[in-house]
């Protein structure tokens, strides 16, 4: 179908590369169009690393620029909605007259956005369901499926699903055609405003939003809306689709959601995408999303501009007993026998954190801390970045596990136990070193 070959993925972020990196493995000719550091790195090794659940490792020879070099057969977009239409205003003159633009993009405004450019005869809708990141910059790193549901945004389009299919058949991407893809996209939204927004302004993942009653409520009303207005663009989403969609799923539970992965890598969330269809299609016929319109307010005052965020603050104590330190056994992931401490509260000072949160854990009164060090390693806790402030005590009090702990209980310094939670056993370590032991 495509008389011009190449391919340009516009946005060569986590989705543009790895889908991109697929198709340049099976041998496509594709270019991946990307800034920064990828970029960087990408263009000074000539090749983008992959690390994949699913394909591996492979060290893939890549086309890494900064911009178009000509005309294409397949453009594949992946910016952020808020740079759409800026983008292909870019890109208007570099799609060959029998080629056709993808929108790889949360939402359900953006194939319109293309439309506008290219003309809705080339233009064809994907709703993604992937989990990637980049880390460091040249290689990205896939940890959950990968699959493509796309389709024609008009009649006119229909020619281009099948030399597409073959093209993500050739690139092992599993892919099938939507007969209705606005409803695909509508449906993927419900999600998307269910759980994105709420859990960059909660800073939570999918599961604690669950299982939450007061939240879960919420939820349901910000679907309801979007539920509403998709049938005013025609789609219709039964009651048992939306609420399969948003229901509790062990795999999310400990799920990061896109724009939260993006306030932790201190980017600007996508907010408009998400949120803004909802709330323009219902002001479009005169009616109000008030649960959409206020979570959209909230997350854009809070992210929408300049803005930090830091690492939280925890404080563990070490206390020993003769040749014994004492460990508790946590109730709550990371599972594991750990140092007793916990996160400092707004207002405390870091050294009554570590007494208080030992105090609550163990029931142990300390006297006297002194300071052993802090560790920051950004990978040191799997649900998000920590720094702990590290004391260290003596006391042959009795501990009594409460709080979070399930056990508390002294170990001789040679038999700890095999499972010891975050980088505690290091920090133990670095101890003994102090005592020369």
């Amino acid at each position: 179908m495509f008389s011009n070959k190449r391919i340009l993925i516009a946005g060569a972020g986590a989705i543009g590369s790895f889908y991109g990196g697929l198709m340049s493995k099976a041998g496509f000719d594709v270019e991946l169009m990307a800034r920064g550091k990828h970029l960087a790195a990408m263009q000074e090794t000539g090749v983008l690393k992959m690390k994949s659940w699913k394909h591996g490792e492979p060290v893939i020879p890549v086309k890494a620029v900064d911009s178009a070099t000509g005309e294409y057969g397949l453009i594949i977009l992946c910016v952020k909605s808020q740079d759409t239409d800026e983008v292909c205003a870019l890109l208007k003159d570099n799609l060959a007259d029998d080629g056709c633009i993808v929108s790889f993009q949360n939402g359900v405004e953006n194939p319109d956005v293309l439309a506008k450019h290219f003309g809705a005869e080339r233009t064809i809708g994907a709703s993604l369901f992937v989990g990637l990141w980049i880390e460091p910059a040249g290689t990205v790193n896939h940890t959950s499926t990968g699959e493509c549901i796309f389709g024609a945004w008009s009649e006119g389009a229909k020619r281009f699903e099948q030399p597409i299919k073959d093209i993500f058949d050739k690139s092992e991407i599993v892919s099938t055609v939507s007969p209705e893809i606005k409803h695909t996209l509508w449906n993927k939204l419900v999600w998307n405003v269910a759980y994105n927004p709420l859990s960059a302004l909660l800073e939570s993942t999918c599961g604690r939003m669950m299982k939450n009653p007061l939240i879960f409520e919420l939820i349901e009303k910000m679907v309801k809306e979007t539920v509403a207005a998709a049938k005013l663009e025609g789609v219709t989403i039964t009651e048992k689709e939306w609420r399969e969609k948003i229901q509790y799923r062990e795999q999310l539970n400990n799920y990061k959601t896109s724009m939260l992965q993006d306030i932790e890598r201190l980017k600007n969330p996508e907010i408009d995408g998400i949120l803004g269809p909802v709330i323009r299609t219902l002001e479009k016929h005169g009616l109000s999303a008030p649960y959409c319109e206020t979570v959209f307010r909230s997350v854009q005052f809070k992210y929408g501009g300049h803005y930090l965020y830091t690492p939280k603050l925890t404080a563990d104590v070490i206390v020993r007993n003769g040749g014994s330190i004492l460990l508790i056994e946590r109730m709550n992931e990371p599972f594991g026998w750990a140092i007793p401490g916990g996160f400092v509260d707004y207002g405390e000072r870091v050294e009554d954190a570590a007494v208080r949160e030992l105090f609550e854990e163990t029931g142990i009164k300390a006297d006297g801390i002194e300071l052993l060090g802090i560790y920051s390693d950004p990978k040191r806790d799997k649900r998000g970045h920590t720094a702990t402030a590290v004391y260290y005590t003596e006391s042959a009090q009795m501990p009594k596990a409460g709080d979070d702990a399930k056990n508390a209980v002294f170990f001789p310094m040679d038999k700890l136990p095999d499972e010891i939670a975050f980088d505690h056993r290091t920090i133990i370590s670095d101890y003994m070193k102090k005592l020369h032991i």
